[in-house]
């Protein structure tokens, strides 16, 4: 009996092949191997509690991280307005906002960071 006209032929199918698998080490590490076997293992991530950055443990040093001690935030000139130095409410920045970070003063909310450290690890 013969195959109706319309049916299809089945589709190739790539063979297949390993890839590479990512699975959790102990203590959080993460590892990168290969579902052969014969893969060479790559460098050992962690993050930095600190700048919350992925860093090889290998290739730290002191000052690799860069990092904020402190919050970025605002208040208003009121706040350091005296009413004995002569400060009154309706002076024209009575109402903005001054934003900084707390730890060195710096009104960029981009700024790298004003500590210098080596990467430190949720792990240590």
């Amino acid at each position: 009996m013969a195959a109706p006209p319309l049916a299809r032929p089945p589709l190739p199918r790539a063979p297949l092949r390993s890839a590479p698998s990512v699975r959790l080490a102990p203590r959080g590490r993460l590892r990168a191997t290969a579902a052969s076997g014969g893969g060479a293992a790559g460098p050992v991530l962690r993050t930095c509690k600190n700048c919350k950055q992925q860093y090889d443990s290998a290739a730290n040093h002191p000052s690799a991280c860069r990092y904020h001690t402190a919050h970025f935030g605002g208040e208003t000139k009121r706040k350091f307005e005296s009413v004995y130095a002569g400060g009154t409410m309706d002076t024209p920045d009575s109402g903005k906002v001054f934003q900084y970070w707390h730890c060195c003063g710096s009104e960029d909310p981009f700024d790298v960071g004003c500590t210098a450290s080596p990467h430190c690890s949720y792990d240590d």
